[in-house]
């Protein structure tokens, strides 16, 4: 269950991330209507810290007791940064769409050219996505300890050791032998 709430929260700010949150209308050039700024474009960390998450949270359904731990820290980690970038964004719209209207007007100065910023309600999903997220990481070191460990012994070492008197020797067997440092004559 906190794999899929990990999972959730790290998709739902991956998808409030990839959508349109600043648009600057008002331009007094013809040729510029307005210009939309994504969660993406107005800092990447958004987007890097939700796939953090998310692939966090794959790794977790497969990690070990020390490895849920380090893996809750990470989550925990970047659902806070995200979460902070995000607030930055919206207490701070003109500076994040900025440079973008810089680089559509060809000035400087945005300040004083744009009349109209309106913000969406799409980075409070990225928001609701980064407090799921941190919920979940905070779940994995809390209760990562007591969930059982998988019962494979496949990748142990020693794990397939023949038994003495299983009969004659194959090809791969022998070469496993001699990998070990017995003689298997």
């Amino acid at each position: 269950m906190t794999v899929i709430i990990i999972l959730l929260g790290g998709v739902l700010a991956l998808i409030g991330a990839t959508q349109t949150w600043v648009t600057a209308t008002g331009f007094e050039a013809a040729h510029i209507n307005s210009v939309q700024l994504s969660g993406q474009e107005a800092s990447p960390v958004i987007t890097a810290m939700a796939l953090v998450i998310v692939a966090a949270g794959a790794a977790l359904s497969i990690a070990r007791h020390i490895g849920r731990w380090i893996i809750g820290i990470v989550i925990v980690l970047a659902a806070v940064t995200m979460g902070w970038v995000t607030l930055s964004v919206l207490t701070n719209p003109l500076g994040a769409v900025a440079l973008k209207i810089a680089e559509t007007t060809g000035t400087t100065g945005v300040e004083h050219i744009v009349p109209n910023i309106e913000v969406s309600m799409l980075p409070w999903l990225t928001i609701i996505g980064s407090l799921i997220g941190a919920v979940g990481g905070v779940l994995a070191l809390i209760a990562g300890r007591s969930w059982p460990v998988g019962k494979t012994k496949k990748y142990d070492v020693g794990a397939q050791q023949r038994a003495q008197g299983e009969g004659p020797l194959d090809e791969i067997d022998t070469w496993d032998e001699l990998s070990r440092g017995e003689d298997p004559t």
